[in-house]
Formats: structure tokens, C-alpha cells, sequence
């Protein structure tokens, strides 16, 4: 057996002892999102109406210092040649090439949230508050993606 092989292995016997470990620190994570999300406003419709309206600065700010953190965090992890905690891989960003596909997809996305003053992420944690209009998110979410798997299998999507 190759060494390669061997070191595959090995990974593969680390990944599945840390995966316990990781499931608890994604679902952490994911009640501190939410738990973010409701105390900045991102699952009130108020909130949102506001900010689609010009009206509350609130939510574009906190989206714009996200988007400043995220970029600021990849260059740093490019900078770092930081590794991936399951399989130890280095993390890399590649460039992507522009597709008019993205520009119908995010009409769609912009839409979608107009309509329903809610993201994705928001749905979830709107569901977790009891608040009902986040189910229609999620059956509108469950539809693009059929739609996205139909118009991929035709071909139509790459």
C-alpha cells in the first residue's frame, strides 16, 4: 500500500472521530447565528420593509460590515495558507467567471425576499420563532430548488 493510501486512510479515521465533535459546534453555531439574526432585526418584517424602503439603515449596514468581515477573513486564510479542519486541505479561492445565469438567480433571490421580507437563513430561524411566514420561505426554497434540478437535468443549467 501506498503511503498516500496510508495518509488517506488516516484522514479518513480522524474525520470520522471529529465528526461528533463537529455536528456540536455546527449546531452551535447555527443558534448564535439565529440568535444574531433575531437581535439585529433580520426576522422582523418592520425591519426588513424599512430597509427596502429606505427608511432603516440598520440591516444594510450590518449586511455591509458582514461582507467587509468575510472578505477581510478569506484574504487572511488565502494569506495563511490556513487548512480545512476535515481532511487537513488547504483552502483556496478561485476565481469564478461571471454567468447571465447568476443575474436570473439573484432577480429571483431579490424577488423572493422583496416579497417576504426573508433570506434563507432568516426562514429557519423565523421558524424557530414561531412565526409562520417562514414556512412559506421554506416551500418557496423546496420549489427553486426542484425547479433547479429539473432545468439542470434538461440541460438548461450548467
Amino acid at each position: 500500500m501506498s503511503d498516500s493510501n496510508k495518509d488517506n486512510e488516516l484522514v479518513e479515521v480522524e474525520q470520522q472521530k471529529n465528526l461528533p465533535v463537529l455536528k456540536i459546534v455546527s449546531v452551535g453555531l447555527g443558534i448564535i447565528f439565529g440568535l444574531l439574526l433575531v437581535s439585529i432585526g433580520g426576522t422582523s418584517f418592520d425591519v426588513m420593509a424599512g430597509m427596502f424602503l429606505f427608511e432603516n439603515f440598520q440591516l444594510p449596514i450590518v449586511l455591509s460590515l458582514a461582507v467587509v468581515t468575510g472578505a477581510i477573513g478569506m484574504y487572511l486564510v488565502g494569506r495563511m495558507k490556513a487548512k480545512s479542519v476535515i481532511g487537513q486541505k488547504e483552502i483556496t479561492f478561485g476565481a469564478v467567471s461571471f454567468s447571465p445565469k447568476v443575474l436570473i438567480g439573484a432577480i429571483f433571490f431579490g424577488i423572493g425576499w422583496a416579497l417576504t421580507a426573508s433570506c434563507p437563513g432568516t426562514a429557519m430561524v423565523m421558524i424557530g420563532e414561531g412565526k409562520m411566514s417562514g414556512l412559506f420561505v421554506i416551500v418557496g426554497i423546496i420549489i427553486g430548488t426542484i425547479m433547479y434540478g429539473y432545468f439542470n437535468r434538461k440541460g438548461r443549467i450548467s
